[in-house]
C-alpha cells in the first residue's frame, strides 16, 4: 500500500498497521508475524498516516530439550518481545518508549497474571546502566490469558499423549526520555543485556539482539528528542513567493479576492463533529472527525459512565444506519487500553470508522450510531 506521507519520513521501510497491534485481542504465541531486526513504519489501518516508528526484538526460552520456544507451545516455555520506537501519535502515548510482551506457559498451568506484568527495566549499555520506569498512569499494562494444546511422546512405548493448558501474555509500555535514547543510539555494535522487574518483585534478563541494537539509530531518528521539543526528522521549510520584478518585494495575497470559493468542497484532516445522547447516566459522544483525501472518515468515540454499574456493549455489533435505517458499512474500535466494559465513574475511548459513506461537507452526516448495551440501555446517536 503507498503511503502519500514525505520521503523524509518513508525511507521505503515495511509497514505495520495501528490495528495489527491491538492487544486487546493478544499478541499470538511469539508473534511470528512481527518483522524482527527491522525498521517498521507504524501507520494508520484506515488513512495510511504513519504514527510512529519500531524496531521489533523478541528472546525465547524453551520448555523442551530440542523444542524452539518461537514454535510449539510446551509447558515451561517462555518467550520475550519487545518494541523500541517512537510514537508521534496514536493510541499509544506519545515520545520514546519500549514496549515489553511477556508470554509464559508455566508447568503447572497456573500463574498470577498481576504478578507477570513488567514494572521496571534496567538496560546495560557498555558500563552505564539505564533505570526505566513504566508509564505511571497504569494504563498501558495488559493481561491475558488463552488455551493451548500440547503432545507429549512416552519414548519407551512411542505412544503420544495430548494434554490441555494454559499460557499467560502480559504487557507494559516504558517511557525514554531524549538523554536514554542518546545513550541507547551510541550503544557499541553486538547484544545488549536488559533487566525486567515484576510486580512481585521477580527479575530476570532478558537480551537484546545486535540486529536490533544496530537499528535503534534509524528507529528513533523519527523523533529525537521524544516529543521534548518541536523538532522533528522533517525539515520544516517557509513558503517562498517569487516576485514578478527582482528589484520589487513580493506583494502579499489580496483579502479582496474575486476568485469564487466552493462552499460544497470536501475537507481533509480534521473537521468538526459533535454529537451526545446520554441513557441512564451512560453517554455517548463523537468528538471530533479526521477526513481522509479519498473522503471517508473517522470520528473520536467516548463512552463516559457515571452511573453506579457497569456498562456493556459489544463493538462488533455496533452499527450506523442512514435515517431510513439502512445499514452503512461501519465498525467501532476500541483503543487498546480501553474494553466493551465501561466500569462506574470511566470512559471508553475508541474510533467509529464509516467505510460506507464519504464526508458531507455541510457537517451534518444525517447517519445515526446504533450500540446496544446491557440493562436496556440503548443508544441511537444522531450524528
Amino acid at each position: 500500500m503507498a503511503l502519500s506521507i514525505p520521503s523524509a519520513i518513508a525511507q521505503n521501510y515495511p509497514t505495520m498497521n495501528d490495528d495489527d497491534l491491538d492487544l486487546r485481542r493478544g499478541v499470538a504465541w511469539a508473534a511470528g508475524s512481527f518483522p524482527y531486526n527491522q525498521v517498521v513504519n507504524v501507520v494508520d489501518s484506515l488513512t495510511d498516516k504513519v504514527l510512529g516508528r519500531i524496531v521489533p526484538d523478541r528472546h525465547g526460552t524453551q520448555g523442551g530439550i530440542l523444542s524452539d520456544p518461537f514454535g510449539i507451545i510446551l509447558p515451561g516455555t517462555a518467550v520475550f518481545i519487545s518494541l523500541w520506537g517512537v510514537t508521534l501519535t496514536g493510541d499509544r502515548p506519545p515520545g520514546c518508549y519500549v514496549e515489553y510482551f511477556v508470554q509464559v506457559a508455566p508447568r503447572n498451568g497456573s500463574a498470577d497474571l498481576n504478578a507477570l506484568v513488567p514494572k521496571s527495566l534496567e538496560i546495560r549499555i557498555g558500563n552505564r546502566i539505564i533505570e526505566i520506569e513504566a508509564f505511571s498512569s497504569g494504563v498501558t499494562k495488559t493481561r491475558r490469558a488463552f488455551n493451548y494444546e500440547y503432545t507429549v511422546t512416552d519414548y519407551e512405548t512411542n505412544r503420544k499423549y495430548r494434554y490441555q493448558s494454559i499460557w499467560y501474555m502480559t504487557r507494559n509500555v516504558f517511557r525514554l526520555t531524549s538523554s536514554d535514547v542518546r545513550i541507547l543510539t551510541s550503544a557499541p555494535e553486538g547484544e545488549v543485556r536488559t533487566r525486567l522487574k515484576f510486580s512481585d518483585d521477580s527479575r530476570i534478563i532478558v537480551p537484546i539482539g545486535g540486529g536490533t541494537v544496530e537499528k535503534w539509530k534509524e528507529a528513533y531518528k523519527l523523533d529525537p528528542t521524544c516529543g521534548e521539543s518541536a523538532v522533528s526528522e522533517e525539515p520544516q521549510t517557509t513558503p517562498k513567493v517569487a516576485a514578478a520584478n527582482p528589484a520589487e518585494p513580493p506583494k502579499p495575497p489580496s483579502n479582496d479576492s474575486t476568485t469564487p470559493q466552493n462552499p460544497n468542497a470536501r475537507p481533509q484532516g480534521k473537521v468538526a463533529l459533535a454529537a451526545r445522547q446520554s441513557v441512564d447516566s451512560v453517554t455517548a459522544r463523537l468528538d471530533g472527525a479526521y477526513v481522509t483525501s479519498s473522503g471517508t472518515y473517522e470520528a473520536k468515540l467516548l463512552i463516559e459512565n457515571k452511573s453506579d454499574r457497569a456498562f456493556t456493549f459489544v463493538p462488533i455489533f455496533a452499527k450506523v444506519v442512514d435515517a431510513q435505517g439502512k445499514t452503512v458499512p461501519a465498525r467501532v474500535i476500541i483503543d487498546p487500553d480501553s474494553s466493551g466494559t465501561t466500569e462506574p465513574k470511566e470512559t471508553t475511548r475508541g474510533r467509529l470508522v464509516i467505510l460506507g459513506r464519504k464526508w458531507n461537507p455541510s457537517g451534518r452526516q444525517n447517519l445515526f450510531l446504533v450500540i446496544q448495551g446491557n440493562g436496556d440501555r440503548n443508544f441511537r446517536l444522531p450524528f
